[in-house]
């Protein structure tokens, strides 16, 4: 199987390159193949696009793109490169949810090769390897969230790029400066499109790290922080303590 791992970002030139280079050391399964891109979108002054897609051409192994502006415009691009390169997969990965697990990436696309799979879902942990009240009470928030709407995880999923030419693309008229909104697109509208064609699954040794940040964006009232747009997030991966 032919692979490809997208990962999107703007304005991350700290969490970037380390997510990626977390991800080109993960094992690749016998009989698969993997590259790994850098899907950068241009900030507003530039500056940020220009930092970050420095950061991303520093990588080793890493291939970077400059992506259109918009969380979804910029998966979409991506996806359908994907398609044109004639992948048989891809993983979409958020520069700030690094692997919290040496298999997390080997889980994502193995999983794929079970009969009637199009999608395998990541297991985000904010906790990481620590036992923190805030990680905690995020991670039991999001095992709830997760029985009651079911949701493909923004921080890492891989989908059969067949099942994608079925269900994408991605809408981008929608306000994408509002990641409420561009969540429900890209989470809650791709998990029931994808569930209608074929078995979306979730290995649990596909694990990657959940800033518990991005618990303030999904919440329906008063102002959102900065970075639910930006996702930007401090060097230490927001409390990010390592990984198994």
């Amino acid at each position: 199987m032919k692979s490809v791992v997208q990962i999107p970002a703007y304005n991350e030139p700290a969490t970037l390159p380390r997510t990626a280079r977390d991800i080109l050391n993960q094992p690749v399964p016998e009989g698969h193949t993997i590259d790994v891109e850098a899907w950068v979108t241009r900030s507003e002054d530039e500056s940020g696009c220009c930092s970050t897609m420095n950061a991303a051409r520093s990588v080793e192994g890493l291939t970077p793109y400059e992506a259109p502006k918009g969380k979804l415009s910029a998966r979409n691009a991506a996806h359908e490169h994907a398609v044109r390169e004639g992948y048989d997969a891809f993983v979409s990965w958020d520069a700030d949810a690094p692997p919290l697990s040496d298999r997390t990436l080997s889980a994502l696309v193995t999983a794929l090769e079970g009969e009637s799979v199009v999608a395998a879902n990541s297991v985000p942990v904010a906790r990481g390897n620590d036992s923190s009240v805030l990680g905690t009470a995020v991670d039991a928030f999001s095992a709830v969230e997760e029985a009651v709407f079911p949701h493909i995880n923004g921080q890492a999923h891989a989908i059969t790029t067949a099942a994608w030419e079925q269900v994408g693309p991605f809408d981008e008229s929608i306000d994408q400066t509002d990641m409420r909104t561009v969540r429900g697109e890209e989470e809650f509208g791709l998990i029931r499109g994808l569930r209608s064609i074929g078995k979306v699954v979730k290995p649990p040794e596909a694990r990657v790290f959940n800033d518990p940040r991005r618990m303030y964006c999904k919440f329906p009232i008063g102002e959102q922080p900065p970075y639910c747009e930006t996702r930007g997030i401090a060097d230490n991966y927001g409390g990010r303590t390592g990984k198994e």
